[in-house]
This record gives C-alpha cells, sequence and structure tokens, in this order.
C-alpha cells in the first residue's frame, strides 16, 4: 500500500522519509504569496491568468483575509482622524480625551472583518452566476473567488498606504484609495477573460451585470437591517 507524507503529500517509498518539513511548506508558501503580491504590480494580467484556477482558492481566502484586516485598519484610522478633527475644535481637555478613548476600535475591526468577507463571498457568487448561467461560460466558483483574491491585492497595499498617508493628509489619501479603487476595477474587467472563452463583447456585459446585481443586493439588505 502507498504511503505519501503527511505534511507535503509526496508518495514515499517503503521505509522513505519525507525531507520536508512544516516550516519549509511554510516558508515556500509565504514566498509564494509575495511573488503574487509582487506579479500584480510588475505583470499584473500573467499573474491574474495563472492564479484564477480552483488549486489557489485558500490561498485566496489569505489574500481576502488580508483585505479584511487592512480595510479594519483603514476604517480605524478614519475614524482617529474624524474624532482628532472634532476634539481639536473642542480643545485638549479631559473631555475630548475621553471621547477618544471610548472609539469603539475593536467592534467596529470586528464588524468591518466579518462582513468584508461576507460581501467576497456574496460579490463572487453573483460574478459566478451571471458569468456561468447567464453568459454561458465555463467556470468553476473556485476559479472566479481565485480571480476576486488576486486583485484584492492591489486594495490592500492601496488601503495600507492609504491608512498612514490618513495622518499626513487626508485629501491626498483619499485620492490615493479612489485611484488604487480605479486600479482594481480595471484588472477585475480584463481577469473575466480567464473564467471561460475569449469572447471579448461579453466582458463588459458579466461586468457591469455583476456589479448593479451586487448594489442592488446590497440596498436591499441594507433596508432590511436598517
Amino acid at each position: 500500500m502507498a504511503k505519501f507524507c503527511t505534511n507535503c503529500g509526496r508518495k514515499l517509498n517503503d521505509g522513505e522519509k519525507c525531507d520536508c518539513t512544516p516550516s519549509a511548506m511554510y516558508n515556500l508558501d509565504v514566498q509564494k504569496l509575495l511573488d503574487i503580491c509582487k506579479g500584480m504590480f510588475i505583470k499584473p494580467i500573467d499573474t491574474m491568468k495563472d492564479f484564477a484556477k480552483k488549486s489557489n482558492f485558500n490561498l485566496a481566502m489569505v489574500l481576502v483575509g488580508i483585505l479584511a484586516v487592512v480595510t479594519g485598519l483603514f476604517t480605524m484610522s478614519m475614524m482617529k482622524n474624524a474624532y482628532s478633527m472634532v476634539t481639536a475644535s473642542m480643545g485638549s481637555g479631559y473631555y475630548s480625551y475621553g471621547i477618544s478613548a471610548n472609539l469603539p476600535y475593536a467592534k467596529t475591526f470586528f464588524i468591518v472583518l466579518v462582513t468584508l468577507f461576507a460581501l467576497s463571498f456574496i460579490y463572487v457568487g453573483i460574478l459566478y452566476l451571471v458569468n456561468s448561467k447567464i453568459f454561458k461560460r465555463a467556470a468553476d466558483f473556485k476559479e472566479v473567488y481565485a480571480l476576486y483574491g488576486v486583485t484584492s491585492i492591489i486594495n490592500s497595499v492601496v488601503l495600507l498606504v492609504s491608512s498612514v498617508l490618513m495622518f499626513l493628509n487626508v485629501t491626498f489619501a483619499f485620492i490615493v484609495t479612489m485611484l488604487g479603487f480605479m486600479l482594481s476595477a480595471v484588472y477585475s474587467y480584463h481577469g473575466i477573460k480567464f473564467l471561460g472563452d475569449k469572447d471579448e463583447n461579453k466582458y463588459g456585459y458579466i461586468y457591469l451585470t455583476t456589479n448593479v446585481i451586487f448594489y442592488v443586493v446590497i440596498f436591499i439588505i441594507t433596508k432590511i437591517f436598517s
């Protein structure tokens, strides 16, 4: 009966011990992650093409997790900046300090974390249905999520930079954020070509239909819970 390594899955001969270690696998995954992040800024189209595969679904979830964390930090930096502006107008007394100290940072961070993960599955689910069911292009849900995950790298980097810039110049921080989101949107549009046939006439309709349905769904959800 064949034996396999419990760490890397490599098939082993009788009596053979695999020379891999969990730490080596960890380093390999980290290196792969760094290469993908670098690729999205050097060769974004090639990187999306290589990454949009079912086998990268787990890594895509890691990338979305990173985006969720960074988005939480960005949200907290906006809160801090907004309250700093308010307390500055009120002076630096005890009352102003009390307002700043009681900001719900932890709660806000958790809500943003969970919300972004939920929205990622909603958006990918809509894109999958629009792409596969409406426009009849062969694509697996995990492939679509992998594409979403790799394009999220742009937003993660932009929001991380903007979180720092928020304390230097708010206007410049928001300009950088908007430009980054525009770049991410462009890459997301081009990434649709890797989710089925190469008929470019469909890309615009798929992207537009997905986003319209997504924002309608978000509007309905906010109305239900408001």
